[in-house]
């Protein structure tokens, strides 16, 4: 009897370890990994209304706006600078691209005026910094903006509800992941000095 009950129990421990083998037992490392890659924007989450969607975009094309207007002032870097020279650029036309495919899809959308409370503190923080200390803040904003909106755009593009919209994010899209990608190679580290590195931005042509 005694052999009995330890063959069962050595059995039921295998079929454990091989269960953790199978696509069920790694569904956590699986739903890890696909959280992480989804916060670097490869994999689009839901998409969300065409509401929220267009309001998204306006608030952060203003917000982009703004602070690269604050940049030109306050920054210390040359490529900071021109940087925020290419945000203003970049934005200004996506902003306008966006009332475009608004229009075009016939939808009734309200598209804001001003900053939210969100995007408003961090131009306020900008306000409040110059030279090094704000290059660091300003690209560390940026970059988290940045990726936000890849994730926004990638998940509209690929469900979105207006046909419309849905071309616009897909559009937008190359011309962001340029900004992001120009971020992570130049943006400089918490306890950098002296200029942001870099070589120069060049500025990308409007969807």
């Amino acid at each position: 009897m005694r052999i009995a009950l330890l063959m069962a129990a050595s059995l039921l421990a295998t079929t454990a370890c091989d269960n953790r083998d199978t696509p069920e037992g790694q569904a956590g490392a699986g739903a890890t990994a696909a959280a992480g890659s989804d916060a670097a924007g490869a994999f689009a989450e839901a998409a969300p209304s065409a509401q929220d969607f267009a309001q998204t975009v306006a608030i952060s094309d203003m917000y982009e706006i703004a602070a690269a207007n604050i940049a030109l002032k306050r920054a210390a870097g040359a490529p900071t600078k021109e940087f925020a020279r290419m945000m203003i650029a970049d934005h200004t036309k996506s902003s306008q691209a966006l009332k475009d495919a608004i229009a075009a899809s016939g939808q009734s959308l309200a598209i804001p005026t001003e900053l939210d409370t969100e995007h408003q503190a961090q131009v306020d923080i900008l306000n409040s910094l110059n030279g090094p200390d704000f290059d660091r803040e300003y690209m560390s904003q940026q970059l988290a903006a940045h990726r936000k909106a890849l994730g926004l755009l990638k998940s509209y593009g690929g469900s979105g509800d207006v046909a419309e919209l849905r071309q616009f994010a897909q559009v937008t899209i190359p011309t962001v992941q340029k900004h992001h990608d120009w971020l992570d190679k130049n943006s400089p580290s918490p306890g950098a000095t002296g200029e942001t590195p870099g070589a120069g931005v060049e500025a990308t042509p409007a969807p």
